[in-house]
């Protein structure tokens, strides 16, 4: 009987401990937004800004310098401001895919080099999370990555959220308010439904939930809607932390070896390279 309570007791804390979530947001200052202007863009990071403010979370940030003019360099000022943690996210968002591994790098390079002055993390993310369709090109990245200092920022929870997001951002685009609101709801359920996922998922390949790494991008309906979307999280009992602090736990130091077009979650790299084996 006190072996059982005790099982129960680690599990339990288990859980509660590692019901954890860092909040990534890419394509700064602002992505597909359906033609807005840069102050509508403005205001729309503003209205996130304050989301994140209201619950406490410092995110950390992927800044893709071409999506960047002087106008919306105000975004990335007003983001080092509040605290969050600013990466790159390379300058065209090229797919490793379909360049070579010498002109990515350059990419990055662009990327380091337009944003320097916002730029206060290691960290990178790659755009689309396409890590390079063969093993000589994701290695010649991988071996610049280390080169330089810069640490791959990974996902767990990925998503179809930039699909919503065009879908939202081109009803906005001709008022149609029925449905915005539609695809608004159909959004906010996909992300309850790709969260439960990848906690399964996470359970499968390591018996426990571990901290998880949502991935969400700087556009308009996030700029509308994260407020829910934290409101939820926080309702199911997730604590917002920062990136630094998820990938302290020893699931991010397990070795995958996926190579492949496809841009997976860490939890589903991993699961590749175990079937590959």
């Amino acid at each position: 009987m006190r072996q059982i309570l005790a099982f129960l007791l680690v599990v339990t804390s288990s859980t509660l401990l590692a019901q954890k979530i860092a909040i990534t947001l890419d394509d700064l200052p602002f992505g597909y937004s359906g033609g807005f202007t840069d102050e509508q863009k403005i205001e729309a990071f503003d209205k996130m800004l304050h989301t994140l403010k209201k619950h406490k979370v410092k995110a950390t940030l992927f800044v893709t310098t071409g999506n960047l003019n002087e106008a919306t360099k105000a975004i990335l000022d007003k983001a080092v401001a509040a605290g969050h943690q600013l990466g790159n996210h390379t300058n065209n968002h090229y797919d490793l895919n379909k360049v070579s591994a010498e002109k990515y790098i350059a990419d990055i390079d662009s990327c380091r080099q337009l944003a320097g002055d916002w730029i206060n993390s290691n960290y990178f993310r790659y755009a689309m999370l396409h890590r390079g369709n063969t093993r000589a090109k994701r290695d010649s990245v991988y071996a610049y990555l280390k080169e330089k200092g810069l640490l791959i920022a990974p996902v767990t929870i990925d998503n179809n959220e930039w699909v919503y997001n065009r879908g939202y951002s081109l009803a906005m685009k001709i008022g149609d308010h029925k449905n915005m609101d539609q695809i608004a709801k159909e959004y906010l359920y996909h992300m309850k439904e790709v969260t439960a996922r990848y906690q399964k998922l996470s359970l499968q390949l390591t018996s426990r939930e571990i901290p998880q790494i949502l991935l969400l991008h700087s556009n308009p309906i996030n700029a509308d809607y994260l407020g829910k979307l934290l409101d939820w999280y926080k309702k199911e009992g997730w604590e917002f932390v920062t990136l630094d602090e998820v990938l302290e736990d020893e699931f991010y130091s397990i070795e995958e070896d996926y190579v492949g077009p496809y841009g997976f979650s860490q939890l589903d790299r991993i699961k590749r390279s175990r079937k590959s084996n």
